[in-house]
């Protein structure tokens, strides 16, 4: 089951939900007020690869250009 964010609208707290890909904003309450008046946000995710280069920036051989 994926984790969602959602923001109350009327306490303007921000929380996370681990629930089902089928749940939607009025299956879910605020955890704080316990108000159902909630947005999904857009969140970030995060990624692995199973190599273990965690470099951001890609590596060039060779001859690097300039000038």
């Amino acid at each position: 089951m994926p984790i969602y964010e959602y923001i109350c609208m009327k306490c303007n707290n921000t929380f996370s939900v681990l629930q089902k890909i089928s749940a939607s904003e009025k299956d879910t309450a605020c955890s704080r007020c316990g108000s159902s008046n909630v947005k999904k946000r857009m969140s970030a995710f995060s990624s692995s690869s199973a190599g273990g280069d965690t470099s951001s920036s890609p590596s060039y051989s060779g001859y690097s250009g300039g000038g």
